[in-house]
């Protein structure tokens, strides 16, 4: 093998040895960065994907707030119309009342039903019943002896200017108040009825 030769074969075990140095150190190196590349590419759609959650969050929470706010403002809205509702019901229940005590016919089921419930619950002695000014004598008398059918004769009915409707009854410390205003006292209680009623309307 003449010198040449040597060269070229000398030469060309030099190329493969580079040739395969190069390989061992590019393959990892590729290796790495395909492994770069994948947990770039991982990282980056595990952010997309919490930016996404987190963005549907907000939406979900700005939704959440915007309907309880809603809400809250329908409530507001039923609850202004309910009480506009009741101021009115109030009004025409406190004339219609009062129309009832000026019509004999209801006011003799008035008187009878608060005196029967007086009978029910105060003590049969001294009573006194103050009334509005305007209740007739001769139905004040047929009271009285309504009462003295039921055992109790020691009765005084008084006139009284500050009684617009009804009577008040007193039994020494206790009393029944059939009066307008003694049967309008529970108000809360009145409108909460007043409510179920016009909820339950048609």
């Amino acid at each position: 093998m003449n010198l040449a030769e040597r060269t070229q074969a000398l030469l060309a075990v030099v190329e493969e040895f580079r040739r395969r140095r190069c390989a061992e150190l590019l393959e990892p190196a590729d290796a790495q960065a395909r492994e770069i590349v994948r947990n770039a590419l991982a990282e980056a759609r595990r952010r997309v994907r919490t930016a996404i959650a987190e963005e549907r969050q907000r939406i979900a929470a700005e939704l959440a707030a915007a309907e309880a706010r809603l809400a809250t403002q329908r409530r507001l809205a039923a609850q202004r119309r309910a009480m506009q509702l009741l101021g009115q019901a109030w009004d025409g229940l406190r004339a219609a009342l009062a129309a009832r005590w000026r019509a004999s016919e209801t006011r003799a089921r008035w008187v009878e039903a608060h005196l029967a419930r007086a009978v029910r619950a105060l003590p049969a002695r001294a009573w006194t019943i103050r009334c509005a000014p305007d209740w007739p004598a001769s139905e004040r008398e047929a009271a009285l002896r309504w009462l003295a059918e039921r055992g109790l004769r020691d009765v005084r009915i008084e006139s009284d200017a500050a009684i617009g409707a009804g009577f008040r009854v007193q039994a020494g410390h206790n009393v029944l108040d059939a009066t307008l205003d003694g049967l309008l006292a529970d108000r809360t209680a009145i409108e909460g009825q007043l409510l179920e009623l016009m909820e339950s309307a048609p």
